[in-house]
């Protein structure tokens, strides 16, 4: 855990310990690390706290940084996946989490905005979150909490897409919603 939250503080990224369990920092309050960094003595008292997760607060303090979160078992996620052009796809860092889910993970050239619901299903109780993003003001649980793992690329190696770039892998996203633009969020 210390030497993936060194290395990722390095790459410019804003890596806080989590409780895993919970899907939330494992610090009292992670608001202000929206604007910076932590320091190295801020993140050796808490790493000797010994949490079990590792997340990564998205947006500006991470130089842009924006992920595309695939739910209910990444079901979207091959579908998303062949629509993306090929060398645009083979830069992006992929992750898997533990529910079989997916996160895409790269910067953008411009600020993002905050967290998207890109599509979702319409169910009983109102509508299930298929895709999101996780974009300023967001975070998200990342390797090495058990059960993330990177399958391609390297977390402290991002891409930067350009805002023609970023726009299709959010439309494509998108073009999957389930759900009548009236209930969606």
């Amino acid at each position: 855990m210390v030497k993936s939250t060194q290395s990722y503080l390095k790459a410019g990224l804003c890596a806080l310990p989590a409780k895993a369990a919970q899907k939330r920092p494992a610090i009292p309050s992670w608001k202000t690390y929206q604007k910076r960094l932590p320091t190295d003595a801020e993140m050796r008292a808490w790493l000797a706290n010994h949490p079990d997760g590792v997340c990564i607060v998205c947006g500006k303090v991470s130089g842009n940084l924006e992920v595309l979160d695939f739910d209910n078992g990444g079901e979207l996620f091959d579908a998303w996946e062949k629509e993306i052009p090929s060398d645009m796809l083979e830069r992006l860092v992929i992750e898997q989490s533990p529910s079989g889910g997916f996160h895409v993970f790269y910067r953008s050239e411009e600020t993002v905005c905050g967290n998207l619901k890109l599509a979702a299903r319409k169910t009983e109780d109102g509508h299930q979150t298929l895709i999101e993003t996780r974009g300023e003001g967001g975070l998200i649980l990342c390797a090495p909490t058990p059960g993330y793992e990177i399958i391609q690329g390297d977390l402290c190696n991002l891409p930067v897409l350009t805002s023609a770039d970023r726009e299709i892998l959010l439309q494509t996203a998108a073009n999957l919603d389930e759900c009548p633009k009236d209930i969606a969020d």
